[in-house]
């Protein structure tokens, strides 16, 4: 009875999904920083005709560089929005909901049964974790898809021995590292799968799985061949301690990936209590390791392909990528598909018991949605006020205390002295607000993006100095920033948006 209706059902979860991902988009509550910034003016020069194969650089790793394709998927959302980012968190998140129905497909493959199947979907709706990458404007939150995508046509393959699920999963191990290229460690389950099944691998099967693999990062390959291999002393100073750094030690690595791990673990079952959601999703995965050591289960090939996945993080982890919150993403799916295999088979014994549990779970993720999705994207972002919301309120702030007149701005910012986020934010919607962008009286922007404002001549006298979240600034800079004002102006209001600090003041020499 209920797989005659599950697809109605499913559609019903997908409108769900929907609704918990675009709740605060209306209110502009998403993150938007220097690299969204950086990223809404390549998307803007893709529309304009300048091809892009060269994706965002890898932060702190010289020489290193993502996949472009990010920047080809935000492109149209920035056209038919104008401009505004908005635009751009509404279709990321509409595709991320999309994953309600490949969640559904696996699982049912898995099991055979439309219960488990729905129950998965249904977490993934309505997940803390899933929701904030959804809307998130940043090129890793791809890689939910596509991590998802890799570990299906895997997991196709290994239960039916079709070779074109090799191709969906090379294709999708491809486009994750499009994504982000930290996502290069699910190579190793990918291995330990291959030679799993080595009997049945053979030199059709691994052409089947590369070749897709390779075209789907032709365009890093190229980037690569014509600045010269760079990336190669990128991976030489990940998979060893550089001159000067500490090299990470066992009980450390242990305890960063086992924290890490846990907030995967919490931001998907229990995002309220770290501690408690982390034990609760250890011990699911505890249970059902035990249960494939024991031998006869009948999902033992399902739950091996869970943990591989949702473990496969530990290599990445042993070289310091604990240190990255969205390096397991995608992985958070594997652990609600694990949870869903729980719950159905609880329901089994206690379906009162298995109903409660899954009613806790829903619970604590949509009234953590609605206490925390509001500020933007809190478990990525490093300066946590620095949301659209904030900043456009900032910007109304300059517009309309100046009353109409020109006026001037210089910015403190994360990285320092880089105007890109404001440029845009002036370009894009101070001028299509209020018709004209003030002028730059801050350090030389000259190949930045965004180098879009003019100096002011001598008769423009306000000005505003706008101070960013100081996470990641050192507090230095802001005596420096103020004190280089205070020399040649002076305060004559403050106003603050979050975090944000915009002083207006007035060039010395006119009132």
């Amino acid at each position: 009875m209920l797989k005659k209706y599950s697809k109605y059902i499913l559609l019903i979860i997908f409108v769900l999904a929907l609704i918990v991902r675009w709740w605060y988009l209306p209110k502009n509550a998403i993150t938007f920083a220097f690299d969204q910034g950086r990223d809404a003016y390549v998307a803007q020069e893709i529309l304009s005709g300048d091809v892009k194969i060269l994706g965002p650089s890898v932060s702190g790793v010289q020489g290193f560089y993502h996949g472009v394709l990010y920047y080809y998927v935000i492109a149209p959302a920035y056209f038919f929005g104008q401009g505004d980012p908005i635009y751009v968190a509404y279709w990321l998140s509409f595709l991320n909901s999309l994953l309600v129905f490949v969640i559904y497909f696996l699982v049912a493959k898995m099991t055979s049964k439309a219960l488990p199947g729905l129950i998965a979907a249904l977490v993934f709706a309505v997940s803390f974790e899933q929701s904030q990458y959804a809307t998130w404007l940043s090129n890793p939150a791809m890689g939910v898809w596509f991590v998802t995508l890799l570990y299906s046509g895997l997991y196709l393959w290994l239960k039916v021995r079709k070779n074109y699920y090799l191709l969906l999963s090379g294709a999708a191990f491809g486009l994750a590292i499009q994504s982000n290229v930290s996502f290069a460690y699910h190579l190793v389950p990918i291995a330990i799968w291959v030679w799993y099944s080595r009997k049945d691998i053979g030199r059709k099967q691994i052409l089947w799985l590369t070749i897709p693999f390779l075209v789907a990062v032709s365009s890093m390959i190229l980037v690569e061949s014509r600045f010269g291999f760079k990336s190669l002393e990128g991976i030489k100073h990940l998979l060893g301690a550089s001159e000067g750094e500490t090299p990470l030690l066992l009980g450390s690595f242990l305890l960063a990936y086992v924290n890490h791990m846990g907030d995967i673990f919490a931001h998907n079952l229990f995002p309220f209590a770290s501690s408690l959601g982390g034990l609760i999703g250890l011990g699911i995965l505890t249970k059902y390791l035990f249960k494939i050591a024991k031998g006869g289960y009948r999902y033992s090939l399902e739950i091996k392909l869970l943990v591989s996945w949702i473990l496969s993080f530990l290599i990445a982890a042993s070289i310091g990528g604990t240190n990255i919150p969205h390096i397991g993403a995608g992985l958070g799916v594997g652990l609600i598909i694990l949870v869903a295999f729980f719950i159905w088979e609880l329901s089994y014994r206690n379906k009162w018991m298995a109903s409660a549990f899954l009613l806790i779970i829903l619970m604590a993720n949509v009234v953590k949605i609605a206490s925390e999705n509001h500020k933007g994207q809190t478990i990525f972002a490093i300066q946590k006020d620095m949301t659209l919301a904030n900043e456009l309120s900032a910007i109304d702030y300059t517009y309309q205390s100046s009353k109409g007149e020109p006026f001037s701005i210089n910015s403190l910012t994360s990285p320092l002295f880089i105007n890109t986020t404001w440029s845009y934010l002036y370009g894009w919607y101070g001028k299509s607000t209020y018709g004209y962008t003030p002028f730059w009286r801050g350090k030389n922007q000259v190949g930045s993006l965004g180098d879009n404002l003019p100096p002011p001549d001598k008769s423009v006298t306000r000005h505003y100095l706008i101070i960013e979240d100081m996470e990641g600034i050192p507090p230095i800079y802001f005596t420096y920033a103020v004190g280089e004002e205070d020399a040649r102006s002076h305060k004559i209001d403050e106003r603050g948006f979050g975090e944000l600090l915009v002083q207006e003041r007035v060039v010395e020499g006119e009132e």
